[in-house]
């Protein structure tokens, strides 16, 4: 009972404490403009007449940008110590690409009736799209022609879009990483506003794609949102200094045990989550799933995945922040089993509430990790190679070799193979980290001690 009402006063004064005010608005803003778009990018793709190749190209071409983008984001923040007007043009720019995508043409013409089981687009000497609802297949004729400029503009567009996002994304966090080690405050408490973002804004995006009839209106909103989160950015303060020996910082703790397993943990992890985010609404629309469901996936999870981000500094103190990681790649294999099983698409709401354990209670204990191993004079590089590890290289092997999978394999059977493989990979880390442990006599994160400055 203690605990509970220590927790909660600490959660209060944080909300009260009018000079974190900005970082949590920000976060709402920025998380917003993010997943009002990211969960209908793979439909809208479908809606321009790209095929599952054509999306499996600009998930792995996004995926090798965001090996590069997040590090020289990151070196480049440690060496400009305030890295304010960079963060904040990258999301303004971030804010122009969501605009762009409304002026990608799409490569699809008049709706093709009378088709049947047996009918092929080549009957046609065109190519054919086709939705699946409710059992229905409703089919499409595209333009082979326009469909080439289609996917080279779109391309162009997501990939303007994905830098500038990752590099305003990466940047913010870092200087929110920077206060987490410097004043102490609490990183859980500020990225829960960017959680409760998530809950709003993945529910009006299928609501707002379904009374205007198209993808429009949403890319407005993450316009918008993207350049509000951008003038905010300007009013953030306590940047550090510059580093001046960081090659030689970031090879000393890369060459740690301890890092090396986090950052191998948070590889295996971007590789569930590339083949999720690239493969998974269109399986779930191929059973049918409707804009409204695919919106409810991401918003039943979030309240969850919002308690979860409050009580992880909790936990952390409890447990250690492996223990955490070890947590969230096991809730990956849970989830991933129950996706290879679904029939009716609506059954995927139960198994999105693993999300919070998987994505929330992982990321955010690897964040809060990182504060720990790092110090303050490379924190923004770490951040930018935490990013690199997750989302770029991660998602990329997840994208790319999870596309040979389901070619070869199907949906079902991919999903069963990585689910296998991240019940396989919580062993090993478990494993490696306790022998770890056991064989440097150290206590390293199973019990770390986090920062404890307050607020001055």
């Amino acid at each position: 009972m203690g605990c509970i009402t220590s927790g909660i006063q600490e959660f209060l004064s944080d909300l009260l404490d009018t000079r974190l005010l900005i970082i949590k608005v920000t976060y709402f803003m920025l998380l917003a403009g993010i997943v009002i778009v990211w969960p209908q990018l793979t439909l809208h793709q479908e809606e321009l007449g790209l095929t599952t190749y054509h999306t499996g190209i600009c998930s792995s071409v996004m995926s090798f940008l965001i090996i590069l983008v997040p590090l020289l984001a990151g070196l480049a923040g440690d060496k400009l110590g305030n890295y304010k007007l960079l963060m904040s043009t990258a999301t303004m720019v971030t804010g122009i690409g969501a605009l762009l995508f409304t002026f990608v043409p799409s490569a699809r013409r008049s709706k093709v009736t009378g088709l049947n089981g047996t009918t092929s687009g080549s009957q046609f000497g065109i190519e054919i799209s086709s939705n699946f609802n409710n059992g229905t297949m409703t089919a499409f004729e595209v333009d082979s022609e326009k469909l080439v400029e289609t996917f080279w503009y779109y391309l162009a567009v997501r990939t303007l879009f994905g830098m500038f996002q990752s590099v305003g994304y990466t940047l913010f966090e870092a200087s929110v990483m920077t206060q987490v080690q410097e004043r102490g405050i609490n990183y859980g408490f500020q990225r829960a506003w960017g959680t409760l973002a998530v809950i709003v804004f993945s529910l009006i995006s299928g609501y707002i794609i379904d009374k205007t009839g198209g993808f429009k209106m949403i890319f407005w909103v993450s316009a918008v949102l993207h350049i509000v989160s951008a003038a905010l950015m300007l009013l953030l303060t306590n940047f550090k200094v510059p580093t001046q020996s960081l090659t030689k910082e970031i090879f000393k703790y890369l060459c740690n045990a301890e890092v090396i397993l986090l950052f191998t943990a948070l590889l295996v992890a971007g590789v569930f989550i590339g083949y999720l985010e690239t493969f998974m609404y269109r399986y779930l629309f191929s059973l049918g799933a409707s804009n409204i469901l695919i919106g409810l996936t991401v918003t039943v999870g979030a309240p969850f995945e919002l308690i979860i981000t409050l009580v992880t500094s909790y936990f952390v103190r409890l447990m250690g922040h492996a223990p955490l990681i070890m947590a969230g790649l096991s809730a990956y294999a849970v989830r991933l089993v129950g996706m290879s099983v679904l029939i009716d698409p609506w059954w995927v709401l139960p198994l999105e509430m693993l999300e919070s354990v998987a994505n929330g209670l992982l990321f955010t204990a690897a964040i809060m990790y990182c504060t720990v191993l790092f110090p303050m004079d490379t924190i923004t590089t770490f951040r930018g190679i935490f990013a690199v590890v997750y989302f770029g290289v991660g998602k990329l092997l997840g994208t790319a070799v999870g596309s040979e999978m389901r070619e070869a394999l199907g949906d079902r059977a991919t999903f069963r193979v990585l689910a296998g493989t991240a019940l396989a990979f919580t062993l090993i880390y478990c494993f490696a980290f306790c022998t770890l442990r056991r064989h440097t006599n150290k206590t390293f994160a199973l019990k770390p001690s986090l920062p404890t400055k307050t607020l001055s």
